[in-house]
């Protein structure tokens, strides 16, 4: 009997502290629904990572029923602008004889919500997401992996910007 009120105790515990799933929340900040988002701005050295990141982003934010992307600025309630400050490779382990075995991408992108009509900030932040991959044997394996941690950083910083978002942090 007293496992059973125990476990009614905890239940009750986790009901009443409002606990919820990441990205579960709400909505965006001021009830946004209708949202913008342009191309990000690539302040790095890489090539053609805002238009990654920017279709990750608009692919993640799609698959939630409370928001509705639009095409146009003057159609949407807010905007989402992003710049992406910074990604870099580096080794991350070595083998036996000295060589790179494993590298870490690591990028990070700030965001910002703004009102449409008055240009008022609802949210500003930082995403950054890291993802180790092997040293290729030859160059185009390396390009793989590399394509491949690229893929992971871009949808884990997405996922990541869209539960902020919709959690108001």
């Amino acid at each position: 009997m007293m496992k059973f009120f125990s476990f009614l105790f905890l239940l009750f515990c986790l009901l009443g502290c409002g606990y919820h799933f990441p990205g579960q929340a709400g909505a965006l900040p001021a009830g946004v629904e209708k949202l913008y988002i342009p191309l990000f701005v690539n302040k790095t050295a890489e090539p053609q990572l805002e238009s990654k990141v920017t279709s990750r982003v608009s692919e993640v934010f799609s698959r939630n029923s409370k928001i509705s992307q639009v095409e146009t600025p003057g159609s949407a309630e807010a905007i989402l602008t992003g710049t992406i400050r910074d990604y870099q490779t580096r080794a991350l382990s070595f083998d036996s004889s000295d060589a790179i075995a494993e590298y870490r991408s690591t990028m990070i992108v700030d965001v910002a919500l703004h009102q449409t009509e008055t240009e008022q900030l609802l949210w500003q932040g930082t995403v950054s997401w890291s993802a180790e991959y092997s040293a290729g044997t030859d160059k185009n394996a390396q390009e793989g992996f590399e394509q491949q941690a690229l893929d992971e950083i871009t949808l884990r910083l997405a996922e990541e910007l869209l539960y902020k978002l919709l959690d108001d942090f």
